[in-house]
C-alpha cells in the first residue's frame, strides 16, 4: 500500500462545554488546537502545559470516493491525535485510540460511498485535565495519510529492513515483507526489492510465495551488499527501499520506504559500538512541542530542531516522554543524530490524574508495536525505552511489568537494545500497596482533587532543593541498588535519571551492566562528562533539556527577588531550560557543554544581566546563569558587571577597551569558567585564552550597540515548497546599524503575512509571560523574537512586513513554489 497525504481541506470545531465553537477552516492538518485556545490561570492543567486548557475537538472533511476504489482496501493512517480520538466515517465508528503519540490506522472500505461524497469525523477528547505533565497540543497535531491497496496487497507496515552483520564493506541485510490477501483463495505471487542509495546501482532480489486465502504470508529476503555506505553520525547514508508484488508479471501493488545500514554493539567493556566505533552519547532530552508553533509536528520545524541541536554538540536525542514523530526520525536519520525512542511516562500508577496509566493495561502492547512498527527502519534509532521515571519499579508488579515490556520489544525488535529509565528518588517513596494507590486516584478523578502526584510533586520539590549536595550522598546508600537491581536487570541499557553518582560503585556492584545517564540537569552535563570518560559502561548522558519546552512552567528560570520554587503560577508559560531557548536560540549553557566535550576550546563571553545587579538570584538546580552574549546595558553605567568567560584553556585574560581587568586560571579544574566583576560602561570586552605557556590559542570580543535602532527581520530561506506543509522561520531582532541586539529595548512588535501563505506562530524565548503565539503582535524579549511562516498550497509570494514603535518598519518576501 502506498501512502498519499489526507491533510488539506479539514474543519474543526470546539465542543469543550462553555467553549463551544461553530466550525473552522478549511484548514490543513497538522493542527494543535491547543495552542489557540487562551491561556487560564484556573485550568486545571496549570503549571503543566503552561496554562493551556485542553478541551473537546471535532475535526471533519468531506471527500468523493472515486469509483476506482471499488473493491479496494482504503484505510486511514493517523501519526498521532491527542488524545482519547474516536474515528468516524458517514456515522460509522471505525476506531480510535486513547495514546495521544501512537500511530493507528482504521478501515474505511465497508462504510465507504463509492462515487459519492464521504464525510470523516475525528474528535478528539482532551477534556480531562491534566493528562500529562507538560504542553501535549490537542488535536491532529500530526499528519494523516489514506492508504489504498488492492485485496491481495502489500500490508500497511511497508518493507521491514534489518542489518544483520557488517564485515568490512559488506553488509547482509534481511527484509521482510508482510503479504495480505482478503480474497477467497490462494495466491501465487512474486515480491520484487530494490535497494538503492543515492548514485549506485540498485542490488535486487525476488521471492516467489503463495498467499492463502483470507491471510498473511510473511517473505523473507536476504540481501548482500559487497560495497556498503553504511550509516553512521559522520556519514548518515540511506538506501531506499522499492517492494513490487506481481501477479502474472502485472505490479498490482507496491510500498517503499528508506533505511540505513549500520551496526550496534554494546556491552559493559566497549560501551556503545556503531560499525565497530565508540560512540558516547552527548545526548539532549526534548518534549515533542516546536516552542512558538505548538505542537504542530512539521518536517520543516523538526529538521530545523535537530539542525540546531547537533550545531551546538548534541549527537543524540531522547524522545521525552513518548515515541517520537516521524519527521523527527526523519530529520535524526538524514542529518545523522542518534535517538533513544521512548514509551510512556506512566505505567499503572498515576503521576497526574487522567494519564495514560488508565488505559495502560489494556493498551501498552499495542501501543508498543505501533511505536516499534514506526522505528524499525530508522537507523537513528538505537535504543528504546519502555519508561521513565516509573515508580513501581521498585515493586513486585513493576518489575514484572518492566520484563515482560522487555521482552515483547525484543520479541518485536531483536536488533536493538532496551532501557527503563529509572529515579531511583521515586523507588525508594513509592506506596508499596497497589490497591491503595489505585483507590486514591480513582477518588481524586472523581472529586476532581488533584492529589494523585502528591508524593511525586513533594520528592521533585526535595530534589530541587537538594539535588546538587545531598541527593548524590543519598543516592550512594545501599537501599538504592536494592529498589533498582531488579528491574535493571530486565533490560539491556540501565537508564539512570539523576543518579550519576552511582555510576562507579554500580559498575562494582554489577560488572556486566551497561549504565547511561538518561536525565540529568544541564548544571551537571560538564562535570558528568568529565568522570564518565574513563567509564567504557556508560554510554553517554541526556541533558534535562536540550531544547527549552511548553509547560512545567518555570521549573528552570533563575528569578529575581522570589521564593524559590518548583513551579510557578501564572503566567509561566515555559520551563526556561538553558540550552536552546524555544525559539531556537542558543543560551550560554550550550557552548559551556561545547567546550567541555572537546569540540571546541573557547573562548566564549557572556554578560548577567546587568539591569538585575546587586538583586537575589534564586538557585535552580537545572540553571546555573542567566548570562547572554551582549555588552549593550544602557542605562547601567557605573553598576556592576559580571562576565563570564568560558574556556578550555590555562588561563583566560579580560580586557575592557584595551585594559585588562585581570586574568583567571579555566579549564576542567574550574569548570572551564573564569569570572570577573566590573562596572559597566560601554566599548569592547576581549576575552583572550592561553595555554600554559602563555601563548594566545584563542580571542572572543562583544561590543555596545550604537544608541540607534532598528529591526532587524532575516528568514532562514526565502524559497518553500507550496505543500501546505514547509515553513519559513523568521528572526526579528532590535539592533543597532551594524546588527549589534540590543537587550533593553524590547517593545511589541508586528508582523502582517499576506500573499501565498500564513502566520503559524510569533513568539520569544521568554518562559514567564502572559502572552501566547497566535496573535500577529508580541513582545521581543532580550531584543529578540521569532515568525514562523507556513506555506500554502498555491505558488506565488509570501510577503511579511514587521513595525515596531521607534523602528522603521522592514519587509521581506518569500517565493513559494
Amino acid at each position: 500500500m502506498l501512502r498519499h497525504p489526507f491533510n488539506d481541506d479539514w474543519f474543526v470545531a470546539a465542543e469543550t462545554p462553555g467553549r463551544a465553537s461553530a466550525p473552522t477552516g478549511p484548514l490543513t492538518l497538522p493542527h494543535d488546537a491547543m495552542m489557540f485556545e487562551r491561556r487560564d490561570p484556573d485550568c486545571a492543567n496549570a503549571h503543566n502545559t503552561g496554562y493551556f486548557p485542553g478541551g473537546v475537538y471535532r475535526y471533519t472533511k468531506r471527500f468523493v470516493a472515486p469509483a476506482e476504489w471499488r473493491g479496494l482496501a482504503v484505510l486511514l493512517e493517523f501519526e498521532g491525535v491527542y488524545q482519547r480520538s474516536q474515528v468516524y466515517l458517514n456515522g460509522w465508528h471505525v476506531g480510535g485510540r486513547p495514546s495521544g503519540y501512537a500511530e493507528f490506522r482504521v478501515p474505511l472500505d465497508e462504510h465507504l460511498l463509492i462515487g459519492e461524497e464521504n464525510v470523516v469525523e475525528v474528535v478528539a477528547n482532551n477534556a480531562d485535565e491534566p493528562n500529562s505533565r507538560w504542553y501535549t497540543g490537542s488535536g491532529i497535531y500530526r499528519p494523516v495519510h489514506l492508504l489504498i491497496g488492492p485485496a491481495l496487497r502489500i500490508s500497511a507496515a511497508g518493507p521491514c529492513a534489518r542489518t544483520l552483520s557488517v564485515d568490512s564493506a559488506q553488509a547482509t541485510v534481511e527484509i521482510l515483507t508482510e503479504l495480505v490477501n482478503d480474497e477467497d483463495h490462494t495466491r501465487r505471487v512474486r515480491v520484487s526489492t530494490a535497494l538503492t542509495a543515492q548514485g549506485d546501482e540498485p542490488v535486487n532480489a525476488a521471492e516467489v510465495v503463495d498467499v492463502p486465502g483470507h491471510g498473511r504470508a510473511t517473505v523473507r529476503q536476504l540481501v548482500t551488499i559487497t560495497d556498503a555506505a553504511l550509516w553512521t553520525p559522520e556519514s548518515p547514508t540511506l538506501y531506499d527501499i522499492a517492494v513490487s508484488l506481481e501477479s502474472e508479471d502485472e505490479v498490482i501493488d507496491s510500498s517503499h520506504d528508506r533505511f540505513g545500514i549500520r551496526a550496534i554493539d554494546v556491552d559493559a567493556s566497549h560501551g556503545l559500538r556503531i560499525n565497530g566505533e565508540s560512540v558516547k552519547l552527548r545526548g539532549a532530552a526534548i518534549h515533542h512541542d516546536n516552542g512558538v508553533i505548538g505542537a504542530h509536528t512539521l518536517d520543516a520545524a523538526e529538521r530545523r530542531r535537530v539542525r540546531i541541536l547537533k550545531e551546538g554538540g548534541f549527537n543524540a536525542i531522547r524522545s521525552a516522554h513518548n515515541p517520537a514523530s516521524r519527521a523527527l526520525l526523519r530529520a535524526c536519520d538524514e542529518l545523522g543524530v542518534l535517538v533513544m525512542d521512548e514509551l510512556n511516562d506512566a505505567w499503572t500508577r498515576p503521576k497526574v490524574n487522567w494519564d495514560s496509566s488508565i488505559e495502560f493495561a489494556e493498551w501498552w502492547e499495542r501501543d508498543l508495536e505501533a511505536m516499534i512498527e514506526k522505528d524499525r527502519n530508522h537507523p537513528s534509532v538505537i535504543m528504546y525505552s519502555i519508561g521513565n521515571e516509573i515508580g513501581e519499579t521498585a515493586l513486585p508488579e513493576g518489575i514484572d511489568t518492566s520484563r515482560r515490556l522487555a521482552e515483547r520489544t525484543r520479541e518485536l525488535d531483536p536488533s536493538r537494545p532496551v532501557t527503563n529509565c529509572i529515579n531511583a528518588f521515586l523507588n525508594l517513596v513509592a506506596p508499596p500497596d497497589e490497591e491503595k494507590v489505585q483507590k486514591k486516584a480513582a477518588a481524586a478523578r472523581a472529586a476532581g482533587r488533584q492529589e494523585t502526584n502528591k508524593n511525586f510533586i513533594l520528592i521533585l520539590n526535595l530534589m530541587m532543593g537538594v539535588m546538587t549536595k545531598v541527593m548524590p550522598r543519598v543516592l550512594k546508600l545501599g537501599i538504592v541498588d536494592k529498589k533498582t537491581r531488579d528491574a535493571y536487570a530486565t533490560v539491556d541499557i540501565a537508564g539512570y535519571n539523576y543518579m550519576a553518582s552511582r555510576f562507579r560503585g554500580d559498575s562494582a556492584l554489577h560488572p556486566e551492566r551497561v549504565m547511561v545517564g538518561s536525565e540529568d540537569p544541564a548544571t551537571q552535563t560538564v562535570a558528568i562528562w568529565q568522570d564518565i570518560a574513563d567509564q567504557p559502561h556508560v554510554i553517554g548522558d541526556f541533558v534535562w533539556t536540550g531544547w527549552d519546552y511548553l509547560g512545567e512552567g518555570g521549573l528552570a528560570t533563575i528569578r529575581y527577588n522570589d521564593r524559590a520554587r518548583l513551579y510557578l503560577p501564572y503566567p509561566a508559560l515555559a520551563a526556561g531550560t538553558p540550552n536552546i531557548d524555544i525559539t531556537g536560540h542558543r543560551q550560554t549553557q550550550s557552548y559551556l557543554n561545547e567546550i567541555g566535550w572537546g569540540l571546541r576550546s573557547g573562548p566564549h563571553l557572556a554578560v548577567q544581566p546587568v539591569h538585575h545587579a546587586g538583586e537575589k538570584q534564586t538557585v535552580s538546580s537545572w540553571r546555573s546563569t542567566n548570562s547572554i552574549r551582549s555588552w549593550s546595558w544602557e542605562g547601567c553605567e557605573g553598576r556592576e558587571a559580571t562576565v563570564e568567560v568560558y574556556a578550555d584553556a590555562a588561563e583566560v585574560e579580560l580586557m575592557h577597551n584595551g585594559i585588562t581587568v585581570g586574568r583567571r586560571p579555566s579549564g576542567a579544574a574550574a569548570g572551564f569558567l573564569s569570572t570577573f566583576a566590573l562596572d559597566f560602561q560601554p566599548g569592547e570586552l576581549v576575552a583572550i585564552a592561553r595555554d600554559s605557556d602563555g601563548r594566545e590559542i584563542g580571542r572572543d570580543s562583544l561590543r555596545s550597540a550604537a544608541p540607534n535602532l532598528r529591526l532587524v527581520v532575516t528568514p532562514e530561506v526565502d524559497r518553500l515548497r507550496a505543500d501546505g506543509q514547509d515553513l519559513a522561520y523568521v528572526a526579528i531582532e532590535l539592533a543597532d546599524s551594524e546588527g549589534i541586539v540590543r537587550p533593553l529595548q524590547d517593545r511589541r512588535v508586528e508582523i502582517v503575512v499576506s500573499g501565498a501563505g500564513t502566520l503559524l506562530g510569533f513568539g520569544s524565548g521568554e518562559a514567564i509571560t502572559e502572552e501566547g503565539f497566535c496573535t500577529t503582535s508580541h513582545s521581543t524579549f532580550l531584543g529578540r523574537a521569532l515568525a514562523v511562516v507556513r506555506a500554502g498550497h498555491i505558488p506565488g509570494t509570501i510577503t511579511a512586513t514587521v513595525r515596531a514603535e521607534g523602528c522603521e518598519s522592514r519587509s521581506i518576501e518569500l517565493l513559494v513554489v
